[in-house]
């Protein structure tokens, strides 16, 4: 089937696009996207609109260094957050695909831990657990300690200091809770079961088959000259503030020859460290959408993988639910049902989304912004989206 994009880049084709309902212009449109811009404290955009196997709209908008005035380029690359989620999602369910691991086993035999929720000692956490979230681990000791396995594993930290600071206290598989911390333990189950780095499974696995170049977990790995800037709003001072840079970690430790592949591995950040270009997003997007088919022609797993991996698990958030990764909205635009994730961290908003049902979806990601919702969504991409979809894709419905 196919499938629609959204991927803020300049194009003339949208000149031809049919308006109906208020028209505006493209000056018009991306002038009202500016504004939106100013009024959320937004320094950078890129957006992506794809309409059945084609983008019919891209644009950068604004600046890659609002210091230097450097214009952001489309190809430009982000640090996308918690969209990297469904890249760890897919590595794993390619791996179940090939008899490696299952998604019912339990995380201890495959890493050699002892992680258990202490209240449920004798409860296994699968790795299905992890990846919809419902492991009952919690995201305690600060965001610094996702990657630290010392709050998770019995045999570092006392039992006390786990039960409070890493879980919850109902049984694992019961109860729903977003951890950051379950998705970076996913990496190094990805690397204990196929033997490669993680940064390097998901470049030769998901991102070269699907036709997708600098893009990928490892710094060391990308054209640096494309880095977006990231800026973080001080509500205290009304001004914009830099955000984390991109810091070498693991990288280090891969020049010097000290990286060990299944203890490392969570360094990465398997859960939000996916840097990439709106453009390629689109593309992992729309792979998503076809059913683990790329816009190149490869298939990176079965149709029936790909079902299971975007099968909603358990109830979230409201309005959505999740699923192995990646989530079902229906807050974005009225009266759709979406799946794809959101990404937020350290100045960076990102969405990714498409419709199952239509033949259309969407990429947008901005560097900074204020932290203001409207109906859950983060307001600094939700006018953006819903303008162009009001534009570009509305009119287009039967």
């Amino acid at each position: 089937m196919r499938t629609i994009v959204l991927a803020v880049v300049a194009s003339a084709a949208l000149c031809a696009v049919p308006i109906r309902a208020q028209q505006f212009t493209t000056p018009q449109i991306e002038e009202k996207i500016r504004g939106y811009m100013d009024e959320c404290k937004t320094v950078g955009m890129a957006v992506v609109l794809v309409k059945g196997d084609k983008v019919i709209y891209q644009k950068a908008f604004g600046y890659r260094d609002k210091d230097t005035r450097e214009p952001l380029d489309i190809n430009d690359i982000f640090r996308i957050a918690s969209i990297s989620k469904s890249f760890s999602g897919m590595s794993i369910m390619q791996l179940v695909e090939a008899g490696k691991i299952s998604l019912d086993d339990d995380i201890n035999k495959i890493l050699g831990m002892d992680i258990r929720n202490p209240r449920y000692p004798d409860i296994p956490v699968t790795v299905k657990m992890l990846l919809s979230h419902t492991s009952s681990m919690k995201d305690g000791g600060g965001s610094n300690l996702y990657c630290d396995l010392t709050y998770v594993d019995k045999s570092k930290t006392d039992k006390k200091t786990i039960r409070e600071t890493a879980w919850l206290p109902y049984p694992p598989g019961k109860g729903y809770k977003y951890c950051n911390r379950a998705l970076n333990i996913i990496g190094l189950i990805i690397e204990k079961v196929s033997g490669e780095r993680f940064d390097e499974y998901v470049l030769n696995h998901i991102l070269k088959p699907i036709g997708v170049d600098n893009a990928g977990f490892n710094l060391d790995s990308l054209d640096s000259s494309t880095f977006t800037r990231l800026y973080i709003y001080n509500q205290k001072m009304k001004r914009l503030d830099p955000g984390k840079g991109y810091v070498r970690n693991n990288e280090l430790k891969v020049a010097n020859g000290t990286y060990q592949i299944g203890t490392d591995g969570c360094y990465w950040s398997p859960t939000g460290g996916m840097k990439i270009s709106a453009p390629n997003l689109a593309k992992w997007m729309m792979t998503l959408r076809n059913g683990g088919v790329a816009t190149n022609g490869n298939r990176i797993i079965s149709e029936e993988g790909c079902k299971k991996l975007l099968s909603p698990v358990t109830p979230g958030d409201p309005g959505t639910q999740y699923c192995l990764t990646t989530r079902i909205e229906t807050r974005f635009i009225k009266g759709k049902t979406l799946k794809g994730h959101t990404g937020s961290a350290h100045g960076l908003f990102s969405c990714m989304y498409f419709c199952p049902e239509e033949d259309w979806g969407f990429v947008c990601i901005c560097s900074s912004g204020i932290r203001d919702e409207i109906n859950g969504i983060r307001k600094c991409y939700y006018q953006a989206v819903n303008l162009l979809y009001d534009q570009y894709l509305k009119p287009h419905e039967k």
